[in-house]
């Protein structure tokens, strides 16, 4: 067999699957689909159903004070006159038969005789009907109401088969309950009002199938043999000369919890049904004539390509060896074929020789930026008596966009410097030293550390069309006095280590970071350092380090480590870098690290002015 016929075949089993697979899976999400949407209509038609006879349950239960607050009622009640009972309650009962719909109301004493009805229920009218004896109040009812000692309510069958919704409560006198009454109306009252709120005929439907109620009597004629009766929620399509309907029954129960009837809801679907089949039916013939098609093409377009294959074998055997010079294609690069995939294969490589060349050439410029990047930080320590200085920067990658700087101001102070840029790579490194050149040239010239934030962002905000920021934090030390005076530009606010360990964050001075609002003023905040005493600045890469876990380092872990630290500023970054190389445990870091530390020792024995440290 050919290589191209094994192709073909291997091709097209390849795509009958995967088509036989896609569209099983989309016939089940379609089944899917389908089932919670019936269970949607049905949960939609019980809310429905429920506010309906909420609203009418709740309209007959605001009606109870009525007859419970009626004291001549009451009386004519406990003495067993019918025709003083009936006078007390004119009123009552003309309103009731002109509500809408109308209420009926009927009182019977404990015996379960009927006491008062205002049998104005046409709808009953059959040989059962006995007007001596109650319609909704049955002894189970009585009984049930008396237990309860409260209203009771819901559907409640009436006799002939019939339902109505009922609210029943007793009726107390002195010395307990007297009688029982019930407020009720048909329950086929309510179907108008459903079947206008779900858009579609509505039916009450007995156990044994037969109609009781319906808004669409013709329809039910012509469907009801297909109707079989079932007691569970379900929705079902039924089909009747040529026309298909959806049938969405949802049984009610009593008040007892017993089976009552079941609310049927029928819509006519025929014209979305045959839409839908005549969809499937366009969708799956589409998926076959566009599979033959292709699988036609691609037998086609192998049995054209494999011919000229030998070509392109001979200049991927010159690439392997190395040829300056590969022989030329006859064919065109740019047809879709093998040959025309090869070649820009070729062209691949060729791309991927030059990517690796820019690749290697950037990495040397970005080796280069590192470089000059690192040569902008001060390069030693100074050696002083007052204090002990120590600074560690770990850039997030080749570059980065943090910085710190010291150096000696005119007036003896000591400046002292540490800066986040708001972005990574080259731009921030670029930023960064534009900030540092601004912060330190500016700092030799206005006295205050505030003055001194106010005259940078000035200038850094200015044409700044990158709209990067910087956050700073700036101060100024007397090593004679051991007076540290600093302006917060939006940077975490430094930790002040007394000598018993007490780990404390400097106040904030509500500065915003530098580079995004020009003319903003910026507070100072002042301390006197004690000797012993010492600083550490740092950069939220330290804090916001993450572990595998994804929790963060925390200033909290930070207050700790450094509580323990050492005293002299290089044990203590190292220290701290340590801690956090364990907290993340292998995680790789997700910004610049950064710690400036600084150990104040005293005033020196000799009032000098300091040296050592010269501005850069």
């Amino acid at each position: 067999m050919k290589l191209r016929t094994r192709i073909t075949l291997s091709v097209t089993l390849s795509f009958i699957v995967v088509a036989g697979g896609l569209m099983l899976e989309g016939r089940l999400r379609e089944w899917e689909a389908k089932r919670r949407y019936q269970e949607m209509l049905l949960t939609g038609y019980q809310n429905t159903w429920n506010g309906i006879a909420s609203a009418e349950l709740q309209r007959l239960t605001s009606l109870i004070p009525t007859i419970t607050r009626n004291q001549e009622a009451l009386r004519t009640l406990t003495q067993r006159d019918h025709a003083g009972y009936a006078r007390s309650l004119v009123e009552f009962v003309a309103n009731l038969q002109t509500s809408a719909p109308p209420i009926s109301f009927e009182t019977v004493i404990l015996n379960g005789n009927l006491f008062f009805s205002t049998e104005n229920d046409d709808f009953i009218k059959d040989d059962s009907s006995d007007p001596t004896k109650p319609r909704v109040l049955s002894p189970q009812l009585i009984d049930a109401t008396l237990r309860a000692g409260q209203p009771l309510l819901g559907l409640v069958p009436l006799r002939a088969g019939h339902y109505s919704l009922a609210v029943a409560f007793p009726l107390l006198d002195r010395t307990g309950p007297t009688a029982i009454s019930t407020l009720y109306l048909h329950v086929d009252h309510l179907l108008p009002a459903f079947a206008a709120s779900v858009n579609a005929p509505a039916f009450f439907q007995h156990d044994n199938g037969v109609l009781d109620q319906g808004t669409d009597p013709t329809l039910w004629q012509r469907l009801a043999s297909q109707l079989t009766p079932h007691h569970d929620r379900r929705v079902r399509n039924e089909s009747y000369e040529g026309r298909v309907y959806t049938v969405a029954g949802l049984p009610l129960q009593d008040l007892f919890g017993e089976k009552a009837m079941i609310l049927l809801t029928i819509e006519d679907i025929t014209t979305a049904y045959w839409r839908d089949i005549l969809l499937d039916a366009l969708s799956h013939g589409s998926v076959i004539v566009a599979l033959t098609l292709f699988l036609g093409g691609l037998h086609w377009s192998l049995r054209r390509a494999f011919r000229p294959l030998n070509q392109v074998i001979g200049v991927l055997n010159a690439l392997g060896r190395g040829d300056a010079h590969m022989p030329k294609l006859t064919a065109n690069p740019s047809r879709d074929d093998e040959i025309g995939r090869l070649a820009n294969t070729v062209e691949q490589f060729h791309q991927a020789q030059v990517a690796r060349s820019q690749l290697t050439k950037l990495r040397q410029e970005l080796h280069i930026a590192a470089s000059i990047q690192r040569s902008l930080l001060p390069a030693s320590f100074p050696k002083r008596a007052e204090f002990d200085l120590f600074a560690e920067l770990h850039p997030f990658g080749e570059v980065g966009g943090d910085f710190y700087d010291f150096f000696d101001l005119p007036d003896g102070r000591l400046g002292l410097v540490i800066a986040d840029v708001s972005d990574k790579g080259v731009a921030a490194a670029l930023f960064m030293a534009v900030a540092r050149t601004v912060i330190h040239a500016v700092a030799q010239i206005v006295p205050g550390p505030g003055c001194c934030m106010e005259q940078a962002n000035a200038l850094l905000s200015e044409d700044n069309a990158t709209a990067m920021f910087v956050t700073v934090c700036y101060g100024t030390l007397d090593p004679v006095s051991g007076e540290f005076r600093y302006a917060n530009a939006g940077h975490n606010p430094p930790y002040r280590i007394a000598a018993d360990r007490t780990v404390t964050a400097l106040p904030l001075t509500g500065g915003m970071a530098l580079g995004i609002i020009g003319d903003l003023p910026f507070a100072e905040g002042r301390l006197v350092l004690e000797p012993g005493e010492r600083l550490l600045f740092y950069t939220d890469g330290v804090t916001e380090a993450i572990n595998p876990r994804n929790e963060e380092f925390t200033t909290h872990r930070l207050e700790a480590t450094l509580a323990l630290a050492s005293d002299n500023p290089q044990s203590l970054i190292t220290t701290v870098t340590k801690s956090v190389q364990s907290f993340a445990d292998g995680a790789p870091p997700a910004d610049d690290l950064t710690l400036l530390a600084l150990a104040y020792r005293g005033p020196a024995q000799e009032s000098l002015k300091p040296a050592g440290l010269k501005p850069r």
